[in-house]
């Protein structure tokens, strides 16, 4: 027992050696700290965790406390010198802490006697609750609390080892149970007050804008993503229910209220297992005060989840994107009803952002976000030519570089643009920069999978749903890879989740009848097909030609070339994107001089569809023909077979 402790003091004093070279680093925090020591974040949290009862960053802020109070005793500095030589990004904020830590401010600190903080208590505001349990005195003797200790580190150990060696599986049953961070965090989203249906754009608003600044602090090890989040709009489900199925320890709770001018928020932080309510406040204020609001929010949530933020997260979570409320009103409209996804909608958006822009010439967001619409029609939406929507989209990504060249939702769409244009490394390398900063992987596992890097869209796909389970409608890609990875059954239960969970995203219905048609179930795809043109607000080209197919080959030869021959109309009228459609049903039909005349037409119109060369289980039926191997190196797929 005694090599036991003398173990655990030998571990907490490296710690402390490493800290004490590098505490007046700011950015020195948990990721750095578990690097030094040789430990991943989680298997550093729970060491700390049995030996202190602390988590790492709030071992890291209370070293750095204790040596501000050797500084402020010693009377080294003032303590707003001290705040940063420590690794305070803020005085005001280290002086919250301190108060917090010691029960007086720094000021005091050379009348009081540091070792009596554990008398204080943080005593709540007029509009602050505290948690609603009080942490008990330790009633172990110190023996027992070792007994205890080493017994809590075994059974973590051998339960991190079975969760962490176990593979990826799509079965619930006999599931290891997740690992729940220290610092986790799912933001539902605001709940409307006012019950006009014209606040929900400004309550989805907020739900993603207090996501994306807590996001963009690396000290909170998982933040649950905007995409998972809004599947919890309308539902009931209870606190718990939904930390388990994020697994996350905290959910925030919001509601928010708009009148005229006046806002009312109301905001709750629980702990996600136990419901209890870790904090709360209530903000009023005004409409114009919204940004500083937001970024109020981020920090405290952050401050209560002991995660350090850095200046150059705490200036970022503090930007404004514009001062006209009336153009971030429009600006809020218009990705409020391009997030009701259809072609409709998403076309009707601009006219909001077109007013965002026509109120604020310099609102960076919104030119970001016009510019990205026009950029979708010609790929995602199909409904203009690529050469037209680059054409449209380029002045307003133009304007938004000169006004904010390190925006992130810019990157994106330069990365989108690169990848439709076929210019694969270089979208693959703004993807890398892209997915370190956002967490964000959609696009980057989509070019892993027209690239044919199957493992890698598993890998990370695999990883997304461990960490935050992403709809079934975002996974039509990893059904495509675990299909070409001969992974028939479990492409097939993904199918059969996907329909049931999510009915209305008719796109995965032409994505999954495309590969029951490769599996020769061909009822099965005549019924997705049928069904996905029901529900579409558009006839889409590539649901008709493969219902085409379908047809084919149950003998209805009459209804497959009405089918076609519609298809066909349409491209001689000048519909875009549609060639490379035609070219799916010769190629599927062995009748490759006519799948090929297609695709030449569809590549010199540059349609963006032929990014699925490689992927799509039609013209993979043309692999044997030289003619493929030549179309590849032309669009400039790396590795050609």
């Amino acid at each position: 027992m005694d090599n036991q402790l003398s173990i655990n003091e030998k571990f907490l004093k490296k710690l402390e050696n490493i800290l004490e070279s590098n505490f007046e680093k700011e950015q020195f925090g948990v990721r750095q700290l578990a690097d030094a020591v040789g430990l991943s974040r989680s298997q550093l949290h729970r060491k700390l965790n049995v030996i202190t009862g602390k988590s790492t960053s709030q071992f890291i802020r209370e070293f750095r406390l204790e040596k501000a109070m050797e500084m402020l005793q010693n009377n080294v500095a003032t303590a707003s010198e001290i705040a940063y030589k420590v690794g305070f990004s803020s005085p005001s904020y280290f002086n919250t802490a301190f108060n917090q830590y010691y029960g007086y401010p720094p000021g005091e600190a050379k009348f009081r006697n540091p070792l009596n903080r554990e008398e204080n208590e943080e005593l709540p505001t007029s509009n602050t609750q505290p948690e609603t349990t009080v942490t008990k005195r330790n009633l172990f003797t110190h023996s027992t609390y070792v007994i205890a200790a080493l017994a809590i580190l075994f059974i973590a150990s051998f339960s991190w080892y079975k969760y962490s060696n176990a593979e990826p599986s799509l079965n619930t049953t006999n599931v290891v149970p997740a690992i729940i961070s220290e610092n986790s965090i799912a933001v539902l989203p605001f709940k409307n007050m006012s019950g006009s249906p014209d606040n929900e754009a400004f309550c989805d608003g907020m739900t993603a804008a207090i996501i994306s600044r807590l996001s963009k602090i690396q000290d909170i090890d998982k933040v649950i993503s905007l995409t998972s989040m809004m599947n919890y709009k309308a539902n009931e489900k209870a606190v718990t229910k939904i930390a388990d199925e994020l697994k996350v320890r905290y959910i925030l709770e919001s509601g928010f209220q708009k009148s005229g001018n006046d806002i009312k928020i109301n905001l709750q932080l629980i702990e996600g297992r136990s419901e209890k309510i870790f904090w709360s406040q209530e903000y009023n204020g005004t409409y114009d005060s919204i940004f500083k609001v937001q970024a109020q929010v981020a920090e405290m949530v952050a401050r209560k989840l002991d995660a350090n933020v850095t200046t150059e997260e705490q200036l970022e979570i503090q930007q404004a994107m514009t001062k006209n409320m009336a153009a971030y009103d429009s600006f809020l409209q218009g990705v409020y009803v391009s997030s009701h996804y259809s072609a409709k909608n998403f076309i009707a958006s601009r006219k909001y952002f077109e007013k965002a822009i026509a109120l604020d010439s310099g609102f960076a967001e919104a030119y970001v976000k016009l510019g990205t619409t026009y950029a979708k029609m010609g790929s995602w939406i199909g409904n203009l030519s690529k050469k037209k929507a680059d054409s449209l989209a380029a002045p307003y990504f133009n304007r938004a570089l000169e006004l904010d060249p390190d925006n992130i939702e810019l990157l994106y769409g330069r990365a989108e643009q690169e990848f439709f244009n076929w210019n694969f490394k270089v979208a693959d390398s703004l993807l890398n920069m892209y997915s370190q900063q956002t967490r964000e992987n959609f696009l980057s596992d989509f070019l892993n999978l027209m690239l044919g890097r199957y493992d890698e869209v598993i890998k990370s796909k695999n990883k997304q749903i461990k960490e935050d389970p992403i709809p079934v409608h975002h996974k039509w890609d990893l059904v495509y890879a675990y299909y070409f990875k001969g992974e028939i059954e479990t492409a097939r239960n993904l199918m059969d989740k996907g329909f049931s969970t999510n009915p209305g995203y008719d796109f995965i219905y032409d994505h999954f009848g495309n590969i029951y048609i490769d599996m020769k179930e061909y009822e099965k795809a005549r019924d997705v097909l049928e069904t996905g043109l029901q529900i579409s607000d558009k006839q889409h080209a590539s649901m008709l030609v493969h219902l085409a197919i379908v047809y084919h080959y149950l003998g209805e030869e009459k209804k497959s070339n009405e089918l076609l021959n519609e298809v066909i109309a349409r491209a001689n009228k000048g519909e875009p994107e549609i060639n490379v459609f035609v070219a799916h049903y010769y190629a599927r039909l062995g009748v490759n001089d006519k799948a090929f005349e297609w695709l030449d037409i569809a590549y010199k119109k540059h349609e963006v569809d032929l990014i699925w060369l490689k992927t799509d289980p039609n013209l993979l039926k043309l692999e044997s023909d030289p003619r493929y191997k030549v179309l590849c190196k032309k669009i400039g797929f790396p590795d050609v077979k």
